[in-house]
C-alpha cells in the first residue's frame, strides 16, 4: 500500500498558495495509480496503469466539481485538507448474480476543497486493483434544501481509443427512456446520434487495457446520469435528464438537505475484456443488503404469456403457462398487463389454480410513467404510497409472489425515489421486483437482494413490434450480453423459439443459449408452450434444469458484434453458451475452465431452421465447433 504527496502540495497547503499542486494514490498492488491536480484552482484527475514498469494511460486529465444553486464548486477552488489513505475492505454474500461469493480490498483517501466564500467539498476516491471510483461528498449539516445544476465531472478517454456504446434516448414524454438503443462500435469523440449523449455504461478499449464506466450507490438523493458528448471531444462529461420525461414531472436538478453524499462514479479497468466483465465492482461501491431476513428471497424461473399472446389476458391461457411453469420445473408464472380486466375469470383464480400445480405467480402493474385515456386510476397502484401498501398487502395474502412494475420512463430523482420506495415496500410485504421500462442497474439487487432483475435493454418483446430487430438481434446480442450484461441482471426474457409478427432469424441453439448468456434472478422464458414441447428431450432437459443463479462466471471468448462465449457454474456444474452475431459460419475453439467429465453439447442443426442436435461429450478440455449464421451452442452437465 502506497500513499505518495508530493513535497510541493504540502509546502502550498501550508502557505495557503496554490498555483500547481499534485499527489498520487495508488492502488494495494500498486497497478493503478490516480494523479490528482490542481491548476489555479481547478481539480483534475487521471489514471495511469502499471505493469512491468510499463505505464500505459487509462484516462487523461478529467475535470472534477459541480455547480450548486448557491455556490460554484468549479474553478478557484482550494486545497483545505487530504485524509491519510485507509483501506476499506468487504466480503459479502449476493443471493443472485454473476457470482455469489465477493469480497475486496480498496485504498481511499478524501480531498477537500473550499470555494471562493469558503464552503466545503469532500470528494471520496476510492481505489481498487480492479478500477476507481469517486464521490461527491457535502458534511455541512443545514435543513435548507440545495440544488445540483450541473456537474463539471468529466471522463477524457485518449483518443485512440475504441468504444461500444448505447445512445442515451430522447424522452418523448412517456416511454423513455427505457435504455433500449442498439450498441454502437464508436470512436472517441464520435457524436451521438440522437444528440442527447450517450447512456452508462461505456466499454473502451485503447492499446493494452479495457475500460467500463458507470455509477452505482445511487440512492434518492439523486438523479440518475449519462454523459454529454456532443461537442465531438474525447470529453465525456456527466448530464442530467431530459426535462419532460416522465411528462415532465419532476425536478431536473437533484435536491437535498445536508449532510448530502452522491453516488459513485467508477471506471473498471483491465488487461483483458475478460477482467472488466467479471468485475463487481458495482456492488463493491452499492449500499450493503438493508434486509434484515432474505430467507424468502427465491429466484428462479417462470413461464410468461404475454410474448406469445394475441388478444390480452385471459385465465384459460394463463393456465396453461402455469401448466408448463409445472412440466418444466420452474418456480414461477408472470401474469402480465391486462389481467384486472380479464373477461372471465380472476386473478384469484389463478393464485388459487397455481397452488394445486405447485407454482408461484408474479404480477404485472404501471409505475404510472404511461398512462392513456383506456387506463383508470387502479392501473397505477404502485405510484402512490398509500395505494402501494394497499395493494402489496392484498396481493401477499393472496400468496403472490413478486411484482414486475414498468414504464418508468424517467431517471429523474423523484422516480430513483419511486424506484426504491417500491423495492423496499415490497421487501416488507416479501415481494420479489422486476423492473421493466426502466433505468440500468447500479448496485440495487446488493441493497435491495429482492430484486431479480431489469429490463434496460432491447429484448426479445421486440419481435413483436420493431421490424428492423431481427436483422440485428444476433449481433446485437454479443455486444449487449457483454456491455449491458457487466453491470447487473438483464431481463431480456430469451429463448423464442417460434415465431412472433416478425420471425427471428437466429437458430433454435442461438435462442437457447441465451438463457445463459444474459444473467437474471428470475428467467422469463418468452415463448409458447409447443415451443418448448417440441424440442429434442436433451435441450428440453437443459431449459428444465438451467440456474437462475450462480456461484461463478467466467468469460471465455468475446469478438464484437461475432462472437459471445460465457461460462457459468452452479452447484460444481458448468453450463456453457456460446453465441454468433455473424451471418456465416463461424468456427470457434473453446477452452473450458476446467475439464468436463460428461456433458451434454446442443448445437445447431444441419441448417438454420432446424432442431437443434445434442450429443455427449466425454473428459473434454475444450472444444472446436462450426457455428451456422446466426448460430449458437450449449454445453451442460
Amino acid at each position: 500500500m502506497k500513499f505518495i504527496i508530493t513535497i510541493s502540495i504540502l509546502l502550498t497547503l501550508l502557505s495557503c498558495r496554490q498555483v500547481s499542486n499534485s499527489w498520487t494514490i495508488e492502488s494495494p498492488s500498486g497497478n493503478l495509480k490516480v494523479q490528482l491536480s490542481s491548476e489555479n484552482g481547478n481539480l483534475n484527475y487521471a489514471v495511469t496503469s502499471s505493469d512491468s514498469g510499463k505505464e500505459s494511460v487509462i484516462m487523461l486529465p478529467s475535470p472534477l466539481g459541480l455547480e450548486r444553486n448557491d455556490a460554484l464548486f468549479f474553478g478557484n477552488l482550494k486545497v483545505d485538507s487530504l485524509s491519510k489513505i485507509r483501506e476499506v475492505s468487504d466480503t459479502y454474500t449476493m443471493i443472485s448474480g454473476k457470482q455469489i461469493k465477493l469480497s475486496y480490498k480498496a485504498n481511499e483517501a478524501i480531498l477537500s476543497v473550499k470555494n471562493t466564500q469558503g464552503q466545503r467539498l469532500d470528494i471520496v476516491f476510492r481505489i481498487f486493483n480492479e478500477g476507481v471510483a469517486f464521490r461527491y461528498v457535502f458534511n455541512d449539516k443545514s435543513e435548507e434544501s440545495f440544488n445540483v445544476l450541473s456537474e463539471k465531472t468529466g471522463f477524457k478517454i485518449p483518443e485512440t481509443a475504441q468504444g461500444w456504446v448505447s445512445p442515451y434516448e430522447p424522452s418523448n414524454g412517456y416511454g423513455q427512456p427505457g435504455y433500449e438503443k442498439d450498441y454502437l462500435a464508436v470512436k472517441v469523440g464520435d457524436i451521438s446520434p440522437d444528440s442527447i449523449g450517450w447512456a452508462f455504461p461505456l466499454l473502451f478499449s485503447n492499446e493494452n487495457h479495457w475500460l467500463l464506466i458507470s455509477e452505482s450507490g445511487l440512492d434518492a438523493n439523486y438523479c440518475g446520469s449519462h454523459v454529454d458528448n456532443n461537442k465531438g471531444s474525447g470529453l465525456y462529461s456527466i448530464a442530467f435528464p431530459e426535462a419532460n420525461e416522465r411528462y415532465g414531472k419532476g425536478e431536473v436538478s437533484p435536491i437535498s438537505s445536508l449532510p448530502w453524499q452522491m453516488p459513485w462514479r467508477f471506471i473498471v479497468i483491465g488487461k483483458s475484456v475478460k477482467d472488466v466483465y467479471e468485475s463487481s465492482m458495482v456492488y463493491h461501491l452499492a449500499e450493503p443488503c438493508k434486509l434484515e431476513d432474505t430467507s424468502w428471497i427465491k429466484p428462479g424461473r417462470s413461464s410468461w404469456e404475454w410474448w406469445s399472446s394475441t388478444s390480452g389476458r385471459n385465465v384459460k391461457n394463463l393456465k396453461e403457462f402455469i401448466d408448463l411453469s409445472a412440466e418444466m420445473g420452474w418456480e414461477y408464472s408472470l401474469i402480465d398487463g391486462g389481467w384486472p380486466r380479464m373477461p372471465e375469470g380472476s386473478a384469484e383464480e389463478l393464485v388459487s389454480y397455481a397452488k394445486t400445480k405447485n407454482v408461484d405467480l408474479t404480477i404485472w402493474y404501471n409505475s404510472g410513467g404511461r398512462r392513456d385515456s383506456t387506463q383508470k386510476d387502479e392501473d397505477f397502484l404502485m405510484f402512490n404510497a398509500d395505494t402501494r401498501e394497499q395493494e402489496m398487502a392484498r396481493i401477499e395474502a393472496l400468496g403472490i409472489k413478486g411484482i414486475k412494475v414498468d414504464f418508468f420512463a424517467s431517471d429523474k430523482q423523484n422516480t430513483i425515489q419511486l424506484y426504491l420506495d417500491i423495492l423496499s415496500d415490497a421487501a416488507k410485504h416479501k415481494l420479489l421486483v422486476n423492473f421493466h421500462g426502466c433505468t440500468l442497474p447500479r448496485g440495487w439487487t446488493r441493497t435491495y437482494p429482492n430484486l431479480m432483475s431489469m429490463e434496460a435493454i432491447k429484448g426479445a418483446e421486440c419481435y413483436r413490434y420493431s421490424k428492423p430487430y431481427p436483422e440485428m438481434a444476433a449481433r446485437f446480442n454479443t455486444v449487449a450480453a457483454l456491455v449491458r450484461g457487466a453491470i447487473g441482471p438483464t431481463d431480456y426474457t430469451p429463448v423464442t423459439l417460434t415465431n412472433q409478427k416478425y420471425p427471428h432469424l437466429t437458430t433454435s441453439a442461438y435462442e437457447l443459449a441465451l438463457a445463459v448468456v444474459y444473467e437474471s434472478g428470475i428467467i422469463h422464458f418468452a415463448d409458447r408452450p409447443e415451443g418448448y414441447r417440441n424440442l429434442p428431450e436433451e435441450a428440453r432437459q437443459f431449459l428444465k434444469v438451467v440456474p437462475a443463479t450462480w456461484d461463478e462466471t467466467r468469460l471465455l471468448d468475446w469478438k464484437p458484434g461475432e462472437l459471445f462465449v460465457v461460462a457459468r457454474k452452479k452447484d460444481g456444474k458448468w453450463y456453457i453458451a456460446g453465441i454468433n452475431g455473424k451471418n456465416e459460419v463461424q468456427k470457434v475453439s473453446i477452452e473450458f475452465p476446467e475439464k468436463l467429465d460428461i456433458s451434454t453439447l446442443i448445437t445447431d442443426g444441419n441448417v438454420p431452421e432446424d432442431k437443434p442436435g445434442c450429443s455427449l461429450l466425454e473428459n473434454k478440455e475444450s472444444i472446436e465447433l462450426n457455428l451456422l449464421p446466426r448460430g449458437g451452442f450449449i454445453i451442460y452437465q
